[in-house]
């Protein structure tokens, strides 16, 4: 008989010993009971628990039964219009949007403005801020410290275009469908752009990532894999270990 996501759960939680185990020793564990268990099935069940939100990936081919939920970025209207716009003037150019009004869960003070961070690959860069130059008010194209002090608006209408690295981690929001940088992109992201994010500097940078290990299911072999892209490993290093400390190694 095939395996079933609760019956596979069950497996995993009288079986297998410790807060983590690896893929590799659940399958072998599974093809005791179902010889000819093909791995190309075992991964699909394992992609289903993962979808179901009962397991979450704490590394390369690593696992834990999930204790803390996927954070999802959902776009209001207004960058659901933008994200529509681009997608039909570029439709083969890669992307993706978010804002910085969703890091106000974690921080301790709220921010009395917020901006939308786009960002473009390299070739279509320069042709899709023209198209929202035309379309948005107070655009800015990769700003300085300067033209952030001057330019950056406190009407929450300002938006900002920078251009995508290759590889970093992004994703489809679940309703909209739209690509959006993942949050543990966006961790690392803050410790890059600190002119860019200069209000979640300091204190606030703590707590941000502080509460967002707390509350949320964390691929740190991503995280630490972009961290590295973006030559920022060492800062990164730093604060997944105090997060540890303060947690009693429970991420």
């Amino acid at each position: 008989m095939e395996n079933t996501a609760d019956q596979i759960l069950s497996v995993i939680k009288t079986k297998l010993k410790g807060p983590s185990f690896e893929a590799q020793e659940l399958y072998e564990l599974l093809k005791k009971s179902e010889n000819d268990l093909l791995l190309t099935t075992f991964r699909w069940r394992l992609h289903q628990l993962k979808t179901l939100g009962k397991i979450e990936s704490v590394g390369r081919g690593k696992y834990s039964i999930a204790k803390r939920s996927k954070f999802n970025i959902e776009l209001n209207n207004k960058l659901q219009n933008i994200s529509k716009g681009i997608k039909k003037e570029f439709p083969y150019a890669n992307f993706c949007i978010w804002s910085s009004d969703i890091l106000n869960e974690f921080t301790i003070h709220q921010p009395t403005m917020s901006f939308v961070i786009i960002e473009v690959e390299k070739d279509a860069l320069t042709g899709i801020f023209s198209y929202l130059k035309e379309h948005h008010q107070n655009v800015l194209l990769n700003p300085s410290e300067k033209e952030m002090n001057l330019y950056l608006g406190h009407d929450n209408k300002s938006v900002i275009v920078k251009t995508l690295i290759q590889r970093a981690p992004t994703e489809k929001s679940e309703i909209s469908k739209f690509p959006v940088s993942k949050i543990k992109k966006i961790l690392v992201d803050l410790l890059v752009y600190t002119v860019l994010f200069s209000l979640y500097q300091g204190s606030e940078l703590k707590n941000i990532w502080r509460e967002t290990f707390k509350k949320y299911s964390i691929n740190q072999s991503t995280l630490n894999n972009y961290a590295k892209k973006r030559y920022v490993q060492d800062k990164a290093f730093t604060l997944v270990n105090e997060i540890k400390s303060l947690m009693k190694g429970n991420i």
